[in-house]
């Protein structure tokens, strides 16, 4: 068995200095059918913090949920991130930017639980033999 690989969660759990929030504009895309392309947001860190912030409020008081928020919470959301960052975005963004969190941690948890993986809370990190490894992780070059 080779030296085993570590799969670093940092980023999921500590909060990176605040960055610039990007707007990247996406030109005219569908102005000619009449609905024009809206400008593509950038999340950053600290967005995405705030909004699972949130969330994680709005269980711990009591909201029960089915596996979704309803639209009337995400909307609250939407609204609260707006006055905390001065950043517009609708309740489909921010439930689109929440399905996403959602199978980063489903990943997670699967990562977790095989047979061959340890799991370090003091430095957020999975380590994994190289077996599993490369039959689970995904290299991006």
């Amino acid at each position: 068995m080779g030296m085993a690989s570590v799969v670093d969660l940092s980023e999921l759990v500590n909060a990176p200095q605040a960055k610039p929030i990007e707007v990247v504009p996406m030109g005219d895309g569908n102005a000619a059918q009449g609905n024009g392309c809206p400008a593509r947001l950038t999340w950053t860190n600290v967005m995405s913090r705030f909004i699972l912030y949130c969330f994680s409020n709005l269980v711990r008081e009591g909201l029960k949920t089915y596996k979704v928020f309803k639209e009337v919470n995400l909307n609250q959301v939407a609204k609260d991130l707006f006055e905390f960052a001065h950043v517009e975005v609708t309740g489909t963004q921010v439930n689109n930017h929440l399905r996403k969190w959602c199978a980063k941690w489903v990943k997670i948890c699967r990562l977790r639980e095989l047979s061959g993986a340890l799991w370090n809370e003091g430095l957020f990190i999975i380590w994994l033999d190289d077996e599993h490894y490369n039959g689970n992780v995904k290299v991006r070059l």
